[in-house]
């Protein structure tokens, strides 16, 4: 059972690695600035530069992707056309061999008659002496050419029915070729339809690309300005009270964002708690994630997380889109804490993001605390 249980804590230390991992990789596609400092005109206009090339490249791109779904259907449409073209095909070819039939039957009747005519007409043609006198009786002539007259008759309705079956076949094949001449006409225009979706749909994706191209430098643009927006207020950095160890206090908080690296993004809360950690306790806190995930991240490896403050711990709050961790540099009697951070413009003396803050006598309620010099497992 004891067993069990260490495998379901170390599957779990797993999925939180990997979980925090992508947090933090994912949260470095997308700087987000917790004060806006774009104040400046320039910086105001490459903004909305940045905004409108975003939509417009979303527009592009969305229209391409119905454009997509419109020429699929086209393709469709000439798949199916393309079966009843082949149907219709085999079904002319068919006719045209029972048109060649009944073409060979009419002849064959009409050789058949001609040559019951030719016998007809030597045996009308003489003298009725003649004929009486060939025949047993008149009764016997009579049969003869009654019997003529009656094959005369068989062949010519034979013949008659075989050229209405024709020219019936013949009516059934001109509409099937009809058909088919219909459908390749339509399958020519929906082809030319398809070709006009998809230099359209081209058209679109060129706008989307250069839409982002156009948002990426409007992007840059902006960042530039914001940040020589914060190195005119703060050039040097600002430590506020409290002793500031923090080896890239110097560039803080004028490249906030700027990079990150296994902790974060540089002048950011959970980059400076990091560094702490590391300070006093020689602790490695790589990818731990965004900082609403720490106390996860911490229990998974084995460390003791509670809502009991204590010197050289980590605070952790969960509120907000990212969480915020701090530093507690000491408790209180009446059980507060003081603590140092980094991106908290309220707790810096020059109220901007990504520099450093001390707070002293700070409530901890909604806080849990990692204790690294204490493991649960």
């Amino acid at each position: 059972m004891v067993m069990l249980k260490r495998l379901r804590i170390i599957l779990v230390a797993l999925v939180v690695m990997l979980v925090s991992s992508v947090l933090v990789l994912t949260s470095r596609r997308a700087p987000v600035f917790a004060v806006d400092y774009c104040i400046s005109d320039q910086c105001k206009a490459a903004a909305a530069r940045e905004a409108e090339a975003r939509q417009k490249a979303a527009d592009a791109a969305s229209a391409a992707a119905s454009l997509e779904q419109v020429i699929q259907g086209l393709e469709l449409e000439i798949y199916a056309l393309e079966a009843k073209i082949k149907s219709n095909e085999a079904i002319a070819a068919d006719l045209a061999v029972k048109i060649q039939a009944n073409e060979d039957k009419l002849e064959a009747q009409k050789a058949a008659l001609a040559s019951l005519l030719v016998d007809n007409y030597f045996e009308s043609n003489p003298e009725t002496i003649m004929l009486l006198a060939g025949s047993s009786s008149i009764s016997d002539l009579s049969e003869k050419q009654a019997r003529a007259e009656t094959i005369k008759q068989q062949i010519n309705l034979s013949a008659k029915n075989i050229k209405a079956a024709k020219e019936e076949l013949e009516a059934e094949k001109a509409e099937v070729d009809r058909l088919v001449v219909d459908q390749n006409n339509q399958k020519e225009v929906i082809k030319q339809k398809r070709a006009e979706q998809n230099k359209l749909r081209a058209q679109y994706r060129s706008n989307a690309e250069n839409y982002t191209a156009e948002a990426e430098a409007a992007r840059l643009q902006k960042e530039k300005e914001i940040a020589e927006e914060v190195a005119r207020l703060n050039s040097a950095g600002v430590a506020a009270f409290g002793t500031n160890t923090y080896p890239y206090q110097s560039i803080c908080p004028a490249q906030n964002l700027w990079w990150g690296d296994q902790w974060g993004y540089v002048c950011q809360c959970v980059h400076y708690a990091g560094y702490k950690a590391y300070e006093h306790w020689g602790v490695d806190i790589s990818y731990w994630g965004n900082a609403y995930s720490w106390d996860e991240s911490a229990v998974a490896r084995g460390y003791v997380v509670d809502r009991n403050p204590a010197p050289f711990t980590v605070a952790v709050s969960n509120a907000g889109a990212w969480g915020h961790v701090m530093w507690v540099e000491g408790v209180n009697p009446d059980g507060s804490i003081n603590l140092s951070e980094y991106n908290n413009y309220g707790s810096s003396m020059s109220h901007l993001p990504g520099d450093y803050g001390y707070r002293a006598g700070v409530p901890t309620a909604g806080l849990v605390f990692i204790h690294f010099d204490q493991r649960a497992w």
